[in-house]
């Protein structure tokens, strides 16, 4: 239940980084909601990543690219969950702030359980040697 909530707080942590992202990228650089939302889920993935791996899950190490590779690759499958809500629900609003900001809410609740799982048990798992 502790890495549990720790998750949470990194995944609060990663929805801010989404969203700041998204906001700055959409109405500051000009970028349509969904090239925007592919930016800011990269740049939150690789936060809430690095977060992840020493803080909820406690590895020592610094990690590695391939390991960040991986992270990226499970959480794909959530990330893809999120974008497919989040445009969802675009598709049913308009794209005014709010909106966006609902629609970002909505995507990271869907995948949220999917993705602790998946860290969980596939990217910060404990390896065992092989004898």
């Amino acid at each position: 239940m502790k890495q549990f909530f720790r998750f949470c707080l990194v995944g609060a942590l990663g929805f801010v980084t989404d969203f700041g992202v998204l906001y700055a990228v959409v109405k500051g650089l000009g970028l349509g909601p969904t090239s925007g939302r592919i930016v800011s889920f990269l740049v939150a993935a690789t936060v809430t990543w690095k977060a992840n791996r020493h803080f909820t899950f406690v590895k020592q190490d610094a990690g590695s690219v391939r390991e960040w590779l991986q992270y990226l690759a499970f959480t794909g499958v959530g990330g893809f969950i999120n974008v497919a809500v989040y445009q969802t629900w675009l598709w049913f609003t308009d794209h005014s702030t709010l909106n966006l900001f609902l629609g970002v809410v909505a995507g990271s609740a869907v995948a949220l359980m999917f993705n602790f799982v998946i860290s969980k048990r596939a990217v910060f798992a404990e390896r065992r040697a092989v004898q």
